[in-house]
């Protein structure tokens, strides 16, 4: 049988846009940016999931594209300031890692309680200067209490966000992060990515006898 005479495609064509939002195409061709969240609405405060999609460099040969910065789960917080009001303006915000994300997958199911800790400016010249904690427990009744504390030396002050997420809401929060993880890892590049065809490899046989592995 004759090798297969094929050119040989480079890892990576083309440099998506990796920005907070997909990207579409509209009926001429430009490309515009999609913005989607979830939010939950509650008596004492509200708060919305948001998808960050991960930043990405060229390699060093320029031959392809590595992940310069994870993408995160973000969680936004906002206090009630009335009836059906928020106040997103004073909003905090708590960005979730991919293994974070699974260990609140984790708590879902068994139970429990669960608190996360994070320095915005860990290992910078203001580290320690503001704090933030996310609490994550059983409600009273049914569902889980989302509860955001942050600590701001330099205004000398405490703010806290709580909302209450019902069975319903977290299953919608748990698909939400099932469905993100891979993507902030960015795995989902990885696959939609021009594939390496390489010169020489024999045409595939008609009755294939699983994979060389």
């Amino acid at each position: 049988m004759r090798a297969a005479s094929v050119r040989k495609r480079p890892l990576v064509q083309v440099v998506r846009p990796m920005a907070t939002s997909s990207a579409g195409f509209e009926g001429d061709g430009r490309r515009v940016n999609i913005y989607t969240d979830y939010t939950v609405y509650k008596g004492r405060g509200a708060m919305t999931v948001k998808v960050i999609k991960p930043t990405w460099e060229r390699t060093p040969t320029g031959s392809g594209l590595k992940i310069a910065r994870d993408g995160t789960l973000l969680l936004e917080f906002a206090n009630s300031r009335g009836e059906r009001e928020y106040d997103w303006e004073n909003k905090e915000t708590f960005a979730l890692s991919a293994v974070e994300c699974a260990e609140i997958l984790e708590l879902a199911e068994s139970g429990g309680e669960k608190q996360f800790f994070h320095d915005p400016n860990k290992f910078g010249s203001g580290e320690g200067t503001i704090t933030k904690n996310l609490r994550i427990s059983p409600a009273r009744d049914t569902g889980f209490f989302f509860s955001l504390s942050v600590n701001n030396k330099i205004a000398g002050n405490q703010v806290k966000y709580d909302t209450v997420v019902s069975p319903g809401e977290l299953r919608v929060i748990r698909t939400i992060m099932n469905f993100a993880i891979p993507r902030i890892l960015g795995f989902d590049e990885v696959f939609a990515g021009t594939p390496e065809i390489r010169e020489g490899m024999p045409s595939a046989p008609e009755t294939g006898s699983g994979p060389p592995f």
